[in-house]
């Protein structure tokens, strides 16, 4: 199988899952046997690419105005276009830290210029597009091939915003899924917003989890700067309203109130920081949360190694892979009801994202007891021991949903 493959982020050009759920689909596919060609619009490190035996192509040697930089706000590039939901202070904020021109439009438009050139000088039986941004590159280059256009939801845009959707996003989300062949979604929960909300047949969307690969030491435990028995409640995630970080802090001085050891850690950036700091600051709290703003994939790492529980309180969460790495490392999680990932792992602390004091008390539950901590551990690795779990599974189902649509053509 011959894919030409749209992507948007891909490591290290990294803003949140998308990135991580890019690379490990696309070298899944090839060990299978599929020929993939992976189009990002940054420039691409092909060396790292071929190891994996994925060619990484940048669309930026091609047209020079397009590229991708490492971005500090997590939110700008889903949402660098001007919008009212946060403010007029947030957009001043998201112009001068986006990587992007002014318009995050024009660059997904000029990407789309580029795929068609593309198309003509990469073989491929299938096209595979991640989220809007790359949509319009599929569409483009399905016109010059004629190929099949599977496009990949990962989260939609009523996930980001809620009841404030941003026009122009939604608009271009909706009709790069109706014009799609196939549709792949990383949830049922995210399947159902797709047709509810978009109207696609729901017999043309294919449900596809996030699996994770794992290793002999994983779960090793890591050594804490806070000190050796201190509590670490982590919450890991772009700091922003989808992902519920003032649930997290509101919680998070709940359990400080009844315990003075336990130390809270708050990993991204995003447009509600300012105010998550602030929060703190009025719940008296400020000396026990500390904020990293964005981190690296290894400190990432480290962190999940030396948390006792990491919290993951989104109002809206279309799967949750941290919730994968999390478990993989060895820390229990405590995640919103409405996570996609809750469809797929038992093993999990769920709560209703809005109920602070449950949360608090989950929390509390879990630093507080070392036998359940250890049962949550275990049972956790024998579920992602399972092979539908795995790194290979997401690629096979990928390849069903690429057959359908090349059938149907």
């Amino acid at each position: 199988m011959r894919v030409l493959m749209f992507g948007w982020e891909y490591p290290p050009y990294a803003t949140g899952g998308l990135a991580t759920a890019t690379q490990s689909l696309a070298s899944g596919l090839a060990r299978f046997g599929s020929d993939v060609t992976l189009v990002v619009p940054f420039p691409a490190d092909t060396v790292t690419g071929a190891q994996m035996g994925v060619r990484v192509m940048s669309a930026s040697s091609i047209a020079s105005s397009l590229r991708l930089v490492r971005v500090a706000a997590p939110l700008v590039p889903y949402a660098s276009a001007p919008t009212t939901v946060f403010g007029a202070a947030s957009t001043r904020v998201a112009q001068e830290l986006s990587p992007y021109r002014h318009s995050l439009f024009e660059d997904v438009d000029e990407y789309a210029r580029v795929a068609a050139d593309l198309a003509r000088t990469y073989p491929h039986d299938v096209i595979h597009a991640h989220d809007w941004m790359a949509y319009a590159a599929a569409r483009a280059a399905r016109a010059v091939s004629g190929k099949p256009f599977v496009a990949h939801i990962h989260a939609t845009e009523f996930d980001r915003s809620g009841d404030w959707p941003n026009d122009e996003i939604r608009s271009r989300e909706r009709d790069g899924l109706l014009a799609a062949d196939r549709v792949i979604a990383n949830s049922r929960a995210t399947k159902r917003r797709v047709v509810e909300r978009y109207g696609v047949e729901e017999d043309r969307v294919d449900v596809v989890h996030w699996g994770i690969e794992l290793g002999e030491h994983d779960d090793a435990r890591g050594v804490s700067p806070f000190g050796p028995g201190v509590p670490v409640v982590v919450f890991l995630g772009r700091v922003v309203l989808q992902k519920g970080p003032d649930y997290f802090v509101d919680a998070a001085a709940r359990v400080a109130a009844k315990r003075a050891d336990v130390c809270f850690v708050v990993a991204g950036a995003g447009d509600m920081l300012p105010a998550m700091l602030d929060r703190c600051v009025q719940l008296g709290i400020a000396h026990r949360t500390f904020f990293t703003g964005g981190i690296s994939r290894e400190d990432v790492e480290r962190l999940y190694r030396i948390a006792t529980v990491c919290v993951m309180p989104s109002v809206s969460e279309p799967f949750g892979l941290v919730a994968l790495e999390s478990l993989r490392a060895g820390t229990p999680v405590i995640i919103s009801k409405r996570a996609g990932v809750a469809e797929a792992v038992a093993n999990l602390v769920t709560v209703d994202f809005w109920d602070v004091d449950d949360i608090a008390d989950k929390i509390l539950a879990v630093v507080s007891d070392a036998e359940l901590r250890s049962e949550l551990r275990e049972r956790a690795r024998e579920e992602l021991d399972d092979p539908r779990l795995g790194p290979d599974e997401p690629a096979r189902l990928t390849l069903e949903s690429y057959r359908l649509a090349m059938d149907s053509g």
